[in-house]
C-alpha cells in the first residue's frame, strides 16, 4: 500500500501541471494575437514642437485599418505630413512617392520616427508624437 500513496502525489502532481501548461499556452496565444493587431492597426496623434516660440502642432495617424491599408510620412520640399493610400499591405514597405510629385516619401512607421523629422515651421530638430488613440 506505500506506493499507493506515491501514485496518488505522483497523479496529484501531474493534474497540476496541465493547468498550468494551458495558462501558459493561453498567454502565449493571446500575446501573439495582440502582435499580430498591432500589425494591422493604425495609431492616430499629435506631433508637436518643442522649440519656444514655434507652437508648431498637427494630428497625425499612423497605419492603418484591415480594410484601409495606408502609410504615413512626410514630404521634405513641401514640409508637411501625408498620407498615402495603398493598394494592398504587401505595399506597406515599398518605397512610396509625395502625392502629387516625384518625391520620395520618407515614411513613418512608428510615432518616434517623427523625433528624426525638421520641423516644418521652425526647422529645429525638435518634434515629438503623442499617440491620443488606436484604431483597426
Amino acid at each position: 500500500m506505500p506506493n499507493a500513496g506515491c501514485t496518488q502525489a505522483a497523479n496529484e502532481n501531474e493534474e497540476m501541471k496541465i493547468p498550468g501548461k494551458l495558462i501558459c499556452l493561453s498567454i502565449f496565444l493571446a500575446a501573439l494575437l495582440f502582435l499580430a493587431e498591432g500589425a494591422l492597426a493604425g495609431e492616430s496623434g499629435t506631433v508637436s514642437c518643442a522649440h519656444p516660440g514655434c507652437g508648431y502642432q498637427t494630428n497625425l495617424s499612423i497605419g492603418g485599418g484591415r480594410k484601409s491599408p495606408s502609410v504615413t510620412g512626410y514630404c521634405a520640399k513641401e514640409k508637411k505630413f501625408v498620407r498615402v493610400k495603398l493598394q494592398s499591405w504587401e505595399d506597406y514597405r515599398k518605397p512610396q512617392k509625395c502625392p502629387g510629385g516625384k518625391e520620395p516619401l520618407q515614411p513613418i512607421y512608428g510615432g518616434g520616427e517623427v523625433a528624426k523629422i525638421l520641423c516644418p515651421k521652425c526647422g529645429n530638430l525638435s518634434l515629438s508624437y503623442k499617440r491620443r488613440l488606436m484604431f483597426d
